[in-house]
C-alpha cells in the first residue's frame, strides 16, 4: 500500500512538472523574441530571412542578410537605421503573445499578415506547427506545414 501511494505521488510530480514545462514551452514566446535576431526557414526549407525583434517597440527588421539582421540587434540607433535601410521593401511589426506570433508587413499602405499558431520555444529554436496568413492582393489561408525560427545571438 505504501509503495503505491509512492508511486502514485511520483507520477502525479512527474506530469505536473511536465505540463509546467510545456505551458512554459507554449506561452514563451513574449519573452524570448524581443531584443533578438532569429533566422526563419521557410516551408519546404524555400527561402530564408533573418529577422531582428526590436527590444523597445513593436518593429522588426525583416531581410533576406544576415548581417543587416545582425547589426540591428547591436543597439537602438543601429536597430532605427537598419529599420529605415530595409523600410523601402515594407515595414514591418510584430506581436508576440501567449502562443501566438505575429509579424504584419505594411507595404504602399497595404498589409500582410502572419500569425504562427501553437509557438513552443526550446531552447534556441521556436516551432509552430501552423500559421494563417493575410497577404495583400494574394489571398489568405491556413499552411499546417511545421516552421522554424532559430536564435542566432546569444
Amino acid at each position: 500500500m505504501k509503495k503505491k501511494s509512492v508511486l502514485l505521488i511520483f507520477l502525479v510530480v512527474i506530469i505536473v512538472e511536465l505540463g509546467g514545462f510545456g505551458f512554459y514551452a507554449t506561452h514563451a514566446v513574449s519573452g524570448v523574441v524581443p531584443g533578438h535576431v532569429y533566422k526563419y526557414q521557410g516551408v519546404n526549407k524555400v527561402g530564408t530571412a533573418y529577422i531582428a525583434f526590436s527590444a523597445n517597440s513593436d518593429r522588426a527588421v525583416v531581410t533576406h542578410s544576415k548581417q543587416t539582421a545582425l547589426a540591428a540587434d547591436q543597439d537602438p540607433t543601429a536597430f532605427d537605421r537598419a529599420y529605415q535601410k530595409t523600410s523601402q521593401q515594407g515595414r514591418w511589426t510584430y506581436k508576440a503573445s501567449g502562443s501566438h506570433l505575429t509579424l504584419a508587413m505594411v507595404k504602399d499602405n497595404a498589409a500582410s499578415q502572419w500569425q504562427y499558431n501553437w509557438v513552443t520555444v526550446l531552447g534556441s529554436k521556436i516551432y509552430a506547427p501552423s500559421f494563417t496568413y493575410q497577404i495583400n492582393n494574394a489571398g489568405q489561408g491556413v499552411s499546417h506545414k511545421m516552421t522554424s525560427f532559430t536564435r542566432l545571438d546569444q
